[in-house]
């Protein structure tokens, strides 16, 4: 059984591995998850968003209401939207709704009094404040969501013309075929979850669905851990996993970079015990110690991070969009996966730890908003 991966491990099995294993679906499985993880490493080098659009309005003012600036893909997304207006003449304000529900409501209220054509919300949940963004709607208000809702898409019932994501049903297979792939169809694994979030409950759902699919691998447990609590619980929780299962885990899934975090300590423990880790894969996030661990092959396999540039210029794209009367696009960003083969730049000082695609994405807005 493979447990520590060397550096090229990854793609060479994933570009290698010989169709060995079957599943429910026969062969044909294996081959689409081999096309799919591979391409999920490669990234995108073309562009596949809009190429047609309206040309861009003049003069208006966006008001982004942060759930926490301190939050660095809310950051992140916010100095994509920066950029974007740098090129036109747009105003752009930032209000910080500082980690907190009463706080960000307090903040949505607060832009809404400044009167703005639009208010972006970053990282705030829209059903929780759907009251208030029905008001905005009423004052003509365009709202944006960027993980606003669990699915990219508008939704009326709550006044929110456009939610911006990667689509998680996309991410969790595609972190649960890497396992599959990369075992050669033998994966053991474990899934950590929260169900106290419903973007949470669709994830592990969609990974067990897909390891489910590979008849030789197993599903050993999906454990529903509260995020809230994971830096107090995770210890004890992987001390009764590593004595029920023993050896037999291959893989740990989860659905964003924490339950790594906090699962350091067992898993160094366990390598001092037995010599040997399962492999860990996080379905979402893409954070800087994520990034490290994968640069350096220490416990972590691969992640799942948002293009946040990308989104903070599509999020003015959608804006414009809506200003002319017009539906949103449509467009949602591919899933990229980052293991050792492509974690290099991400962790340069080039990088900044942000995933930016090299597509074209700006030129292909611009030549939207600004046609020759």
């Amino acid at each position: 059984m493979m447990i520590l991966w060397t550096r090229f491990a990854v793609l060479l099995v994933v570009l290698n591995s010989p169709y060995s294993f079957a599943t429910n679906e026969g062969s044909s499985f294996y081959e689409y998850a081999k096309v799919k993880v591979a391409r999920a490493i490669s990234g995108n080098t073309a562009w596949d968003g809009p190429t047609n659009g309206p040309s861009a309005v003049y003069n208006k003012s966006i008001i982004f209401v942060a759930s926490d600036l301190r939050n660095g893909g809310v950051y992140g997304v916010g100095k994509g939207m920066s950029e974007a207006i740098s090129h036109l003449d747009w105003h752009l304000r930032f209000i910080d709704g500082l980690g907190s529900e009463t706080r960000q409501g307090a903040a949505i209220r607060k832009a809404i009094g400044f009167g703005p054509d639009a208010i972006v919300l970053g990282g705030i949940d829209a059903e929780r404040h759907k009251d208030v963004l029905k008001l905005a709607q009423k004052l003509g208000i365009v709202v944006i969501g960027w993980h606003a809702t669990e699915m990219a898409g508008g939704n009326e019932e709550i006044g929110l013309f456009m939610n911006i994501t990667t689509d998680p049903l996309d991410v969790a297979e595609v972190a649960a075929l890497l396992a599959i792939v990369g075992s050669k169809g033998k994966a053991k694994t474990l899934i950590f979850t929260d169900s106290n979030y419903k973007i949470a409950t669709i994830k592990s759902d969609a990974m067990a669905a897909t390891i489910r699919k590979c008849q030789e691998c197993q599903l050993l447990e999906v454990n529903d851990l509260p995020l809230d609590k994971v830096s107090e619980l995770m210890p004890k929780t992987l001390e009764k996993l590593w004595e029920q299962y023993n050896q037999d885990i291959t893989h740990i899934l989860a659905i964003n970079d924490l339950y790594i975090d906090y699962a350091i300590p067992s898993l160094e423990s366990n390598l001092e015990q037995h010599d040997q880790v399962p492999l860990n894969i996080s379905a979402g996030d893409g954070s800087k110690a994520a990034y490290k661990r994968i640069n350096t092959d220490n416990f972590q396999l691969a992640t799942v991070p948002e293009p946040l540039y990308l989104q903070g210029w599509q999020i003015i794209d959608e804006l414009n969009r809506s200003f002319n009367d017009l539906s949103p696009s449509g467009y949602s960003a591919a899933v990229h996966l980052v293991t050792p083969e492509n974690v290099e730049e991400l962790v340069s000082q080039k990088g900044h730890g942000i995933y930016d695609p090299e597509n074209g994405y700006r030129e292909a807005y611009l030549k939207i908003w600004k046609p020759q």
